[in-house]
């Protein structure tokens, strides 16, 4: 965009692109004197703003009603429906023999969109690199603290109370990687044996933590625009002994959905009814493409039965290995199993990251990450869209870099994936996003480093489906 371009047109353009991603056709815009005062900006920008989407076709005008988007401004790709048909398991079932994500990254790829991690060549992860080098310089002798780095606490800390969160700094304690977090969340609040409800799909890396913890999985349907789903959820409380609960309520993963604020509460309110505890996964919680993160649960939480797990890793380079874990009634627990299992994370990418942090390089980071990932998702669900067969479902993500695809039910996505693999092309099959197995049509697609050369690579996996489906129409 040029520098010269009036204030009103760059921000119809911001506003735009923010629609196009996340927005459903008929949703109502703020109003005038609430955008006006979100952006810092006059009544008659605003105004200005608005008539400028009006004439680009993206917003209509309802006399005594307001603004609203309009069909012309979302691509009409149905969504995902798989989860929301799974029933609550009473029981757990093997993960399916040989669903192992690491088997797609022994391998070089032309293309690759298995690995949900962040575009590491942005400007923020460069700025860091220096830092790192400067701070290398020091000397770096002693152990840090176990609760982490005093600075990069309260960067972190800052962050969740301008969103409107209250966290203290001495509430953090500083982890390798959100993974670690999870997996201490889950071993202090929780006994081997115990129930866990968690989302379907989910993390496959959540799958993992809760197996190799000795505790069993209950999935509950999520839907792929508002969540998991509460009634669902509900029926599991009052049917099993479900001890704890992990959820993203912001930017889920694989889906790339967000809760309403009133689902978060009502949730919470769930919790509280049933005395669990509930375990957010944060990991993307920055990366909305609203232009501020979401109020997690915790923003809800009056019994401190919220824990909250945040990290770097898909915001900055999944090598540092720095995460975080907020759990204000287990503290001490939290502290005790983090001194036993690891007893300190790194301290040299800690200190970097506060750095990064205080001279502003992070937030502007965030703020670039969040425009890029929301125009790369468009771009790579309008290839999905021209290319894909007929009935194929595609989730529209409000944040994040993760695309969740259902193919129609005769396609397995497994053997897409090994198709996909004979060509130099990575992808995440479905099935390791349940322990029971399900998802065997559905893929995940990450699309942090979607380039327009990637398209050819959709373009192919497109055509090996449709060749597919007609040799099993014929037969």
């Amino acid at each position: 965009m040029r520098a010269d371009t009036p204030k009103y047109r760059q921000l119809a353009e911001q506003t735009q692109r923010h629609l196009e991603a996340t927005g459903n056709v008929g949703d109502r815009l703020l109003s005038l004197r609430d955008f006006a005062s979100r952006e810092g900006v006059s009544m008659t920008t605003a105004l200005r703003v608005y008539e400028e989407l009006e004439l680009n076709g993206v917003v209509e005008s309802r006399q005594r009603s307001g603004y609203f988007l309009q069909s012309s401004a979302v691509r009409h790709v149905a969504l995902p429906t798989a989860s929301r048909e799974i029933p609550v398991a009473r029981n757990e079932r093997e993960l399916t023999d040989g669903l192992q994500s690491s088997a797609w990254h022994a391998h070089r790829f032309t293309a690759y969109f298995a690995s949900g991690t962040p575009d590491t060549a942005l400007a923020g992860p460069r700025e860091l690199a220096r830092i790192i080098r400067r701070v290398a310089r020091r000397e770096l002798e002693n152990y840090g603290p176990l609760e982490g780095d005093a600075l990069l606490r309260q960067e972190i800390a800052n962050r969740y109370v301008k969103a409107g969160m209250e966290v203290m700094a001495d509430e953090l304690m500083i982890t390798s990687g959100a993974q670690e977090a999870l997996f201490i969340s889950i071993n202090i609040t929780t006994q081997p044996g115990d129930l866990i409800a968690v989302e379907s799909p989910t993390y496959h890396g959540l799958i993992s933590a809760i197996k190799q913890s000795g505790r069993k999985m209950v999935e509950i349907p999520t839907d792929s625009a508002t969540g998991i789903n509460l009634p669902a959820l509900g029926l599991a409380l009052n049917e099993l002994p479900v001890k704890a609960i992990v959820v993203s309520s912001s930017v889920q993963n694989p889906l790339g959905c967000s809760m309403t604020d009133e689902s978060r509460q009502q949730l919470v309110a769930l919790a509280n009814t049933h005395d669990v505890v509930l375990v957010e996964d944060d990991t993307h919680g920055e990366l909305p493409y609203a232009r501020q993160r979401h109020r997690n649960l915790s923003a809800f939480d009056t019994q401190d039965r919220v824990i909250v797990c945040g990290s770097f890793s898909k915001t900055l380079a999944p090598e540092l290995r720095v995460g975080w874990l907020r759990a204000p009634r287990w503290r001490q627990a939290a502290l005790d199993f983090k001194r036993a299992v690891s007893a300190r994370s790194v301290l040299l990418p800690q200190q970097a990251i506060a750095r990064h942090m205080v001279e502003g390089h992070y937030d502007r980071h965030i703020r670039l990450s969040r425009d890029i990932y929301a125009k790369r998702g468009r771009a790579i669900r309008a290839v999905i869209a021209g290319c894909f067969p007929y009935g194929t479902r595609i989730s529209q993500p409000t944040g994040g870099f993760q695309m969740w695809v259902e193919l129609p039910a005769e396609h397995s996505a497994m053997a897409l994936a090994e198709y996909t693999l004979s060509q130099g092309i990575a992808i995440s099959p479905g099935r390791l996003f349940s322990h029971r197995g399900h998802y065997g049509h559905c893929l995940r697609l990450c699309y942090s480093k979607y380039q327009d050369e990637n398209r050819e690579s959709i373009e192919l996996m497109g055509a090996w489906l449709s060749d597919v489906g007609k040799t099993a129409v014929a037969s």
